[in-house]
């Protein structure tokens, strides 16, 4: 993964360098971005580093100096054996990181070639994605035997685990309507005339239970999660992780799944909502009226909706059918179940986690970071 984003950062090295110095981060080596990167993203040896970004010991010991002397990097005695010393990212190594990946991430929606009628899917995760992703594919494919797995039908665009070369043949190659997926929020994609863009509110405290539970699904010999996901320790309890999850406050550039980040995310989508090109769903609306919601989506998107086929349609997009069939529509390779990727799909159980303190809590931090009126919707039952 670090090699293809080398490549596609040296097409944008110089718009890259502006973004950095105009973010604060001055006094970063050649390399060094991508060696907080792959710290911060894949926790890369050091030997693994050099090969990768071709330098040799006396190179990458200056790149490794001048991280250290400008406070991106420090060396901590390990406490397992305190002979040894490892490097390890600061706070501001770890946040310079972060916006290395949101800049490159950016970068891609800069350089797509959007077509008329694209459809783009901006959810946080675990927020309704794939839900939306499936009553998007069935409304256009109309047919709920879906042709192929929802990541070939509606590929996610700024996933930057895959080349972008990679990801762009495969939008190329579609002669459907096109199914961008992303996480990103509409306030960073760089869009088109003619262009709609869907967007899935969830409460934030199921969206973070389920992160957490999805965080235990991954297969850790296969893979690493991407930046912005839970960094969740198997021991600590729901509840704990949920209550710490509220009060953590790290930048939005790069954690879309704090709390910060989703709110971000959905109140940007909130206040666009007049806009033609924007369409926001409320996860709770999807779960009581799942035919109305299609209908009211199919309307806007100009595809025909009722008659004869549409009850298997919605059939298809409820969530016991897409359980049932997740080995088929969804095989994620870093997940040991995927029908686990699928694992209630109901409301409420992070409210039902916390205690009457935690919850006056979150509704502070939530009450600091939205407007009141996007709140009151976002909060219903």
């Amino acid at each position: 993964m670090l090699r293809s984003l080398l490549r596609e950062a040296g097409e944008v090295e110089a718009d890259l360098d502006a973004h950095l110095s105009a973010a604060g981060f001055d006094g970063l080596p050649r390399h060094g971005p991508f060696v907080l990167g792959a710290m911060a993203f894949r926790g890369g040896a050091a030997g693994d580093l050099k090969r990768v970004l071709g330098i040799g010991d006396r190179q990458a010991g200056e790149t490794v100096d001048a991280l250290t002397t400008h406070g991106y990097l420090e060396l901590r005695v390990d406490r397992a054996d305190r002979r040894r010393v490892r490097l390890v990212l600061t706070d501001r190594g770890r946040v310079a990181a972060l916006s290395l990946w949101t800049f490159l991430r950016t970068a891609r929606w800069r350089r797509f070639d959007f077509r008329p009628g694209d459809i783009v899917i901006s959810t946080p995760a675990k927020s309704g994605t794939t839900w939306m992703q499936m009553i998007c594919a069935l409304l256009v494919l109309r047919t709920p035997d879906l042709p192929a797995p929802l990541p070939q039908l509606s590929p996610w665009l700024d996933d930057m685990a895959r080349p972008c070369d990679e990801v762009f043949a495969a939008f190329t190659g579609q002669s459907h309507r096109r199914l961008i997926k992303t996480h990103t929020p509409l306030s960073d994609v760089v869009t088109a005339p003619d262009v709609t863009h869907v967007v899935v509110a969830r409460h934030p405290l199921d969206t973070a239970i389920s992160l957490y539970h999805q965080s235990g699904n991954h297969d850790r010999s296969g893979g690493v999660p991407g930046p912005g996901g839970p960094r969740q320790e198997r021991q600590v309890a729901p509840r704990e992780w949920l209550a710490r999850w509220v009060e953590e406050d790290p930048p939005r550039e790069g954690q879309p799944s704090s709390l910060r980040g989703v709110l971000w995310h959905l109140s940007d989508a909130w206040s666009r909502r007049a806009d033609g090109g924007v369409v926001l769903f409320h996860y709770e609306d999807l779960s009581a009226d799942l035919s109305g919601e299609m209908a009211r989506l199919g309307r806007h998107l100009g595809v025909p909706t009722g008659g004869a086929g549409w009850d298997d349609l919605v059939a298809a997009a409820s969530f016991d059918r897409m359980r049932a069939a997740a080995d088929r529509i969804q095989p994620l390779g870093t997940t040991r179940d995927n029908r686990a990727f699928f694992r209630r799909g109901g409301s409420g159980s992070g409210t039902a986690l916390l205690t009457g303190d935690e919850l006056t809590r979150y509704h502070a931090r939530a009450a600091a970071l939205a407007p009141p009126d996007f709140l009151a919707w976002l909060h219903r039952r």
